[in-house]
């Protein structure tokens, strides 16, 4: 995220986590983010071996979480491609959707508008299923059933005795239905949608 989004800010350093994500989940690249970063001619050459400004990992440490806990840029939607902003490339299938960072994001679509790549899984998908946590132990826990003398059996009082009444000794409220489910079948119901 640093060094392909030239040392910029929170915003670049989301736009690229968001690709990386976005090609860890589609299928068509590695299955680790170390991975999907390490790939010949995909990222900065030496993303894996440079050093860090000590100034930028505290933001840069707080967007890595962020993108591993499912956010994502905003704009960068399913794109897993970019490249530095202002250069031009003769592509019909390169639809933009974002500048961040220092780049231009694109999602390679074909002319009917169809994604060309394998769709991305949600942010949630990624926080519940490809990121380890190290509070979650993956240690067998015992299973642990009731022995026979844990579990408590009621026992019946001799001197106690029980009788059935035919005739009620309470009664018993029984509520009125509510004359909006009642009407509820006989007039339907539509939802506008907001916004347009």
């Amino acid at each position: 995220m640093y060094f392909e989004s030239e040392h910029s800010n929170h915003d670049g350093y989301m736009a690229v986590g968001s690709v990386v994500m976005n090609r860890l989940t589609s299928g068509a690249y590695a299955s680790s983010i170390c991975g999907v970063v390490a790939q010949k001619r995909q990222f900065a050459p030496g993303v894996m071996t440079r050093t860090v400004s000590d100034l930028a990992e505290p933001d840069l440490d707080q967007v890595a979480s962020e993108v591993l806990n499912g956010e994502r840029h905003p704009e960068v939607k399913d794109a897993m491609f970019f490249h530095t902003e202002g250069l031009k490339f003769p592509y019909n299938n390169m639809h933009y959707v974002a500048v961040a960072g220092g780049n231009a994001f694109y999602e390679k679509r074909g002319l009917d508008g169809a994604l060309e790549t394998p769709a991305p899984l949600p942010g949630y998908e990624v926080a519940m299923n490809y990121v380890t946590t190290n509070a979650v132990t993956t240690m067998p826990s015992p299973i642990l059933l009731p022995t026979g003398n844990q579990i408590p059996i009621p026992t019946l009082d001799p001197t106690t005795t029980a009788s059935i009444s035919a005739v009620p000794t309470s009664t018993v409220a029984v509520p009125a239905p509510r004359p909006a489910i009642d009407g509820a079948a006989a007039h339907p119901v539509s939802f506008g949608r907001a916004g347009g």
